[in-house]
């Protein structure tokens, strides 16, 4: 068995092919169950990492043919693709490769942005969707397990994920350092910059929350993501009264915030304001940072520390991937360790069988039956248990250091369990 990934990203393909791609659970994995189940070739395990910046398959086959046989049967089921036309935007990984590939991706070292948080938990939901629909075996449950432990560990145990990296994250955190979370804050805005920002906050313990947009429906369903409220586009005057922060990040070929509309508005507060403007163009009119309630940043602000974040993330890069080849170490010592299973499991066959023969025929002899059957049945079972320890022990130790291969191959020859042996193999070629 290998393990094989067939990928693309934001950096292979572009976004028109990865949309073609991001289908809604409902489609992926019926798809993915039903390509499992097909006829010839076929993968025997698989889970599909599919976000807005990358569509990654992973499969457990036990040839190459049959991996590119089941991606090829799934692409053509969700977008009428195949292999040899993506050919030239996936980057195609096996084994060790792909292990180290997921655990990257898991601790967000292959994000588009470094260290972003998000893709931790697309890990963990990608896994747990597969397992309820029945593709994941105990490889890729594994694996996946194995990974979102590393990606756990990165983030508590380095500062990969601390420092703000992106606009967004560097808006909320400047919130953050100007106001405590019993303030209140409005966005402005309902886009992917704005609903980072609300989610943010929102993970920094703001809790009084409200949301603005000129779609009603988009500021709801980021208001109910975020445990907030909503107000209408048109209440300004209410809004800014009712708001200690305001950060806006509106699509808008002029302000949207002008200084006619809002002075006035402002001018009747008594409490100070803090205005954080992460719109290009700017969203607030740069005047209203003369008025005394108002402190006022924009996002030529805020660039000095997405670049001192980007600088404490790439330092923090060695220390993440140390604890991921520790994690891989870990899951590739129990995948080397699998490689003997059927063998062992032939041999306990073998015993086992040899065993019950023996006993049988023990037994007819003494005729006895009852309590002293029991009792002899047990014993046996013990002693063989006992004895089968050894070999059993001693063989996953070598399977883990990789050189369980001619002390495998004598056992089996000495034992005849060639073609008993042979059933189910499974585990890393050439990792070691």
């Amino acid at each position: 068995m290998q393990v094989v990934l067939y990928g693309m990203n934001h950096r292979t393909a572009p976004v028109a092919l990865r949309e073609r791609l991001a289908v809604e659970e409902s489609r992926l994995w019926p798809a993915v169950q039903a390509v499992l189940q097909g006829e010839g070739p076929h993968p025997n395990e698989a889970v599909v990492l599919s976000t807005c910046n990358r569509f990654e398959v992973y499969l457990v086959a036990e040839s190459a043919q049959a991996a590119d046989a089941g991606y090829n049967a799934l692409v053509h089921r969700l977008a009428g693709l195949s292999l040899q036309a993506l050919q030239e935007h996936l980057y195609l990984l096996e084994d060790r490769d792909a292990v180290w590939h997921l655990f990257r991706v898991a601790a967000g070292l292959d994000s588009m942005i470094l260290g972003e948080p998000e893709i931790l938990g697309q890990v963990r939901e990608a896994w747990q969707a597969a397992r309820r629909t029945g593709v994941v075996g105990p490889i890729l449950h594994r694996l996946f397990q194995q990974a979102v432990t590393a990606g756990k560990r990165v983030r508590r145990e380095t500062a990969i994920g601390r420092a703000p990296a992106s606009v967004s994250s560097a808006a909320a955190h400047l919130v953050r350092e100007h106001a405590s979370p019993r303030h209140r804050a409005l966005v402005v805005g309902a886009g992917a910059m704005a609903r980072t920002v609300a989610r943010h906050l929102h993970s920094l313990g703001f809790r009084h929350l409200a949301v603005m947009n000129r779609t009603p429906q988009r500021a709801e369903d980021l208001a109910r993501e975020v445990e907030g409220r909503t107000f209408p586009w048109q209440a300004w005057h209410e809004a800014l009264l009712w708001a200690d922060v305001v950060v806006t990040a509106v699509a808008a070929p002029q302000p949207v915030l002008t200084y006619q509309a809002a002075a006035p508005v402002l001018a009747a507060r008594e409490r100070p304001l803090l205005m954080v403007d992460i719109g290009v163009p700017r969203n607030v009119d740069p005047r209203l940072a003369d008025l005394p309630q108002v402190r006022l940043f924009d996002i030529d602000d805020l660039r000095g520390v997405v670049d001192a974040g980007l600088a404490q993330r790439r330092a923090a890069v060695p220390q993440a991937e140390t604890i991921l080849r520790e994690e891989m170490a870990e899951f590739l010592r129990w995948w080397q360790a699998r490689r003997v299973a059927p063998l062992l499991t032939a041999l306990h066959r073998r015993a086992e069988a040899l065993r019950q023969d023996v006993v049988r025929r023990t037994l007819k002899r003494l005729h006895v039956n009852g309590e002293t059957q029991e009792v002899v049945e047990e014993v046996t079972r013990i002693l063989l248990e006992k004895w089968l320890q050894i070999p059993a022990r001693n063989l996953r130790s070598l399977a883990q250091e990789g050189h369980e291969a001619p002390y495998a191959q004598a056992l089996a020859r000495l034992f005849e369990l060639e073609e008993d042996g042979k059933r189910g193999a499974s585990g890393p070629s050439g990792l070691v």
